[in-house]
């Protein structure tokens, strides 16, 4: 077989197109490659942009938790904020209460003071009349015996002086020295003199001087001292009455009680027992102590004596009154003795009598 003969031409042509083709190729692969660098440089920038959205998003999360946190802060704040102005609202207009109340009081006051100042103005020119319509030779009045008290405490409300026949029992016992157990075992080792000057003592003779000097015209009386036994103030005068109309037997009994020195335990048994020997019996008691009893009939020593115990002596004591006799208790509280005062107010109710606790700057 003949071979095909070459040609120059058909051998050129064929390297031209592939000499062309691989340029293409080339050129491909180099503008692909700046293609490639481009989209890599852009994907870098959005993976930038991304990353920087993705940062902002988070603060953007961390400031609004930190302004949800500041809000809820803020509506706690303003409920507080509420609620003060709303007490201090309450707090102004009870204020403002309290102050047109205080007003109201305060012209009450106003009032009360000009009546009491017109009241006073008229007391005093009636006084000055009464004054100068009285006898210049009344100075007693109808008084077998003065009392002059301090001040104008020469007076007691509540306190019972009726009646025609009137019992004074006065405790002369130790306790009427003084007021605490200290004091009184302090004076008790005293001499005679001395506890009879007692400031409590000397407040029970007061008394006693106040008593006789208020009785009413007419009235019979009698006063017996009590420790551990009872006996009159003037000797010799068992089971008789004086009477208020003689200004003997008022001295004589404040001579007597005068002399008289505190001293023993209390056997109110004693005491109550004395109405009894008078003929007609009293109509009225008068009693002075300070506490209930340590006593019983017998006066005998008993130790130290609870206060269950000296309740249960003044009830036995009670037993011994008359009944239908009205007791007057003045009462000068001692320590250590907190049921007397309301012992010898029930004995006040049981007997329709009173009971009162004077101050200490009376009479």
């Amino acid at each position: 077989m003949k071979k095909r003969p070459v040609s120059p031409f058909s051998l050129a042509f064929l390297d031209i197109m592939f000499c062309g083709f691989g340029a293409v190729v080339l050129l491909v692969v180099i503008l692909n490659g700046e293609v490639i660098k481009k989209r890599e440089g852009k994907f870098e920038d959005l993976r930038g942009v991304l990353n920087r959205a993705t940062i902002s998003e988070q603060l953007a999360s961390e400031q609004l938790v930190e302004t949800r946190e500041e809000l809820k802060t803020a509506q706690i704040e303003v409920r507080r904020l509420k609620s003060l102005i709303n007490q201090r609202i309450k707090e102004r207009n009870k204020a403002d209460s309290a102050r047109q109340i205080s007003l109201s009081k305060l012209a009450k006051v106003n009032r009360d003071q000009s009546r009491l100042e017109r009241e006073q103005a008229a007391l005093r020119a009636s006084t000055k009349l009464l004054k100068s319509k009285r006898p210049k030779n009344s100075k007693l009045g109808t008084r077998k015996l003065a009392f002059s008290g301090d001040g104008q405490r020469q007076y007691l409300t509540g306190l019972k002086l009726g009646g025609k026949r009137t019992l004074i029992l006065v405790d002369s016992s130790a306790s009427m020295l003084d007021e605490t157990i200290v004091n009184i075992v302090r004076r008790k080792l005293m001499k005679p003199d001395q506890r009879r000057r007692a400031p409590k003592w000397q407040r029970t003779l007061s008394s006693v001087q106040w008593l006789l000097a208020n009785l009413k015209p007419g009235t019979q009386f009698q006063i017996y001292s009590f420790s551990t036994r009872a006996k009159p103030i003037i000797g010799g005068s068992e089971g008789r009455w004086l009477s208020s109309d003689s200004r003997t037997d008022l001295q004589n009994t404040l001579n007597g009680i005068r002399a008289i020195t505190p001293e023993g335990g209390t056997s109110l048994h004693r005491a109550f027992r004395v109405p009894k020997s008078f003929k007609p019996i009293p109509d009225s008691i008068i009693l002075i102590t300070d506490g209930l009893p340590t006593q019983d009939f017998m006066a005998k020593g008993m130790g130290q004596v609870s206060s269950d115990e000296r309740v249960e002596l003044f009830q036995s004591a009670v037993k011994s009154l008359p009944a239908m006799i009205p007791v007057n208790t003045l009462l000068f509280p001692i320590e250590g003795d907190p049921i007397a005062a309301v012992s010898f107010w029930e004995l006040a109710i049981k007997t329709k009598g009173s009971f009162i606790t004077p101050a200490r700057d009376w009479p």
